[in-house]
């Protein structure tokens, strides 16, 4: 006997599809509320096209992300499907890349990224004016687009090429809520890529070409990730993509960047919300740092500040859901699925059920010294599993990096009262991020 999801009530013929296109946050955390006490998963089931099955038990979820045998990363868009990076391979390539690049994310090179990430923020403030207006995102995106080409290509990147990628990117993330419903209507109907989804996708190529090629021309080019990848491509035993080394370099120019500068402005935003903590954050800079930048040795002992990522984090996900397909016919939580079936793993609404969470909606820094546990399946702003993000703990160095060495020396108010945001490839801001910044005494 066949056995089927719940499907939430829905209109003929489309089901609850436009609810879930429209406001997906929404759709996803109120299907979280009113069913996940129920049944474990729910189906988005409409007659026309491809059903997205949702998960509501975070444990299940994290079975999903662990299963690579029965579940695969779908390639969803046309950036991923140009692409074979770490984030949308598969299979023996994936595995490849993987062994190639995980030892660039440990041990030394995570201390000396950290120092990368000081040096670039005390660079940074120096030009920042004594006060004014500014567009909070784009301001930490050119900082962290730095940041990663430092650490992870060994070249910088001045004011016009950050802005330029940043503009890059928001084409794409437009582009890619313009076609939410590509993810279920059949092939057919699915809209094709826009001229400025083609000029965007040209303009990260072109960036990421020069820095290949500084490497490829270079007698002896440092050791950094690139690097690795070029000397990958030239061992026999290790089969990696024909155009690796810039699909790369364009997954960690534009993947660190953006999720960092998201999780950083977010960060801002709560502390804007709640004055006590930004003023608790400010005194634990000024007493472990002292004035000066940051440095690896001073990550530990910025514990409040790591509280107030990690609940930045839990409220807004830089990535806000993940997903799989069914590599064949599987039964999930007593449910059959068929090969290729959509599944959704809605991080947002697990960050905010009230069945885990207490006052899920307030931001509250200090229950991560109490109640609250890292480990929770509920939380994983990360992903988990085999494909949890290879550059983690370099995000979370950068944004208590960020937020501590920016308030010992500078007051930042996000001027909005509420959040507008926009669920696309990241949970990025609909529009600019205005915040006034002020220097202090």
């Amino acid at each position: 006997m066949e056995r089927t999801a719940h499907t939430p009530p829905g209109l003929p013929v489309v089901g609850s599809l436009p609810r879930l296109a429209r406001d997906p946050l929404r759709f996803l955390t109120g299907m979280q509320d009113a069913y996940a006490n129920q049944y474990p998963l729910v189906r988005v089931d409409p007659q026309v096209g491809q059903s997205v099955t949702v998960v509501l038990d975070p444990d299940i979820a994290h079975e999903v992300l662990a299963d690579r045998d029965r579940f695969r990363r779908p390639n969803v868009g046309a950036q991923e499907q140009r692409r074979q990076g770490l984030v949308s391979s598969d299979g023996a390539l994936w595995e490849q890349q993987r062994s190639v690049l995980d030892p660039e994310f440990v041990g030394g090179r995570l201390a000396d990224y950290a120092e990368i990430a000081g040096d670039t923020l005390e660079e940074t403030l120096t030009a920042w004016p004594e006060s004014g207006r500014v567009d909070l995102f784009e301001e930490l995106s050119i900082l962290t687009m730095r940041v990663i080409t430092r650490s992870l290509f060994s070249q910088d990147t001045d004011r016009e090429r950050g802005e330029t990628v940043h503009e890059a990117l928001a084409a794409l993330n437009d582009e890619f809520d313009a076609s939410v419903f590509d993810l279920v209507l059949p092939e057919q109907l699915q809209s094709g890529v826009s001229a400025e989804f083609e000029e965007a996708d040209a303009v990260l190529d072109s960036v990421a070409t020069e820095f290949v090629d500084w490497h490829l021309n270079h007698e002896d080019p440092p050791r950094d990730v690139i690097t690795a990848l070029i000397d990958a491509k030239a061992d026999p035993d290790i089969e990696l993509s024909e155009n690796e080394l810039i699909d790369q370099t364009v997954l960690f120019m534009t993947g660190g960047q953006e999720t960092t500068a998201l999780t950083i402005a977010y960060a801002f935003y709560w502390l804007s919300q709640n004055p006590a903590a930004k003023e608790r954050v400010r005194a634990e800079a000024q007493d472990v740092l002292d004035g000066g930048q940051p440095g690896w040795a001073d990550l530990s002992d910025l514990t409040y500040t790591e509280r107030v990522v990690r609940e930045t984090l839990r409220l807004t996900p830089a990535v806000w859901s993940v997903s799989r397909e069914a590599r064949e016919p599987v039964t999930l939580a007593g449910t059959d699925l068929d090969a290729g079936e959509f599944v959704m793993l809605p991080i947002y609404a697990h960050h905010r059920d009230s069945r885990v969470w207490s006052d899920p909606l307030t931001f509250d820094p200090d229950r991560w010294a109490g109640s609250a546990s890292r480990g929770d399946s509920a939380y994983y702003p990360f992903g988990s599993g085999p494909r949890v993000c290879i550059g983690r703990q370099v995000a979370l160095t950068e944004a208590q990096f960020a937020l501590a060495h920016v308030l010992q020396h500078y007051d930042v108010q996000v001027t909005a009262d509420e959040l507008d945001l926009q669920p696309s490839v990241t949970l990025r801001p609909s529009g600019p991020m205005e915040a006034e910044i002020s220097a202090l005494e």
